[in-house]
């Protein structure tokens, strides 16, 4: 996935969560995501999402789901 792809992806993603996804890209960019996550998800989503991102495998099973495959196709990211 290149870069367009992901930015358009996460704007997609973004739009249908309710997530601000430029200031979610601002907390990256700045060394803040955890705080930018325990502010807008929950206690229960905020420890899943950490622990699939800081494990490179489960994040590389999770994108490879069928659903996550299934969702990318709806987005038209393959």
């Amino acid at each position: 996935m290149n870069n367009r792809n992901t930015d358009d992806f996460f704007k997609k993603v973004g739009a249908k969560s309710g997530i601000d996804v430029d200031k979610m890209k601002q907390a990256v960019d700045n060394g803040r995501l955890d705080d930018y996550i325990n502010q807008n998800l929950s206690k229960g989503v905020s420890k899943q999402l950490k622990d699939v991102l800081s494990d490179e495998n489960k994040t590389k099973e999770l994108l490879s789901s069928p659903q996550a495959q299934e969702l990318m196709k709806k987005l038209g990211m393959k």
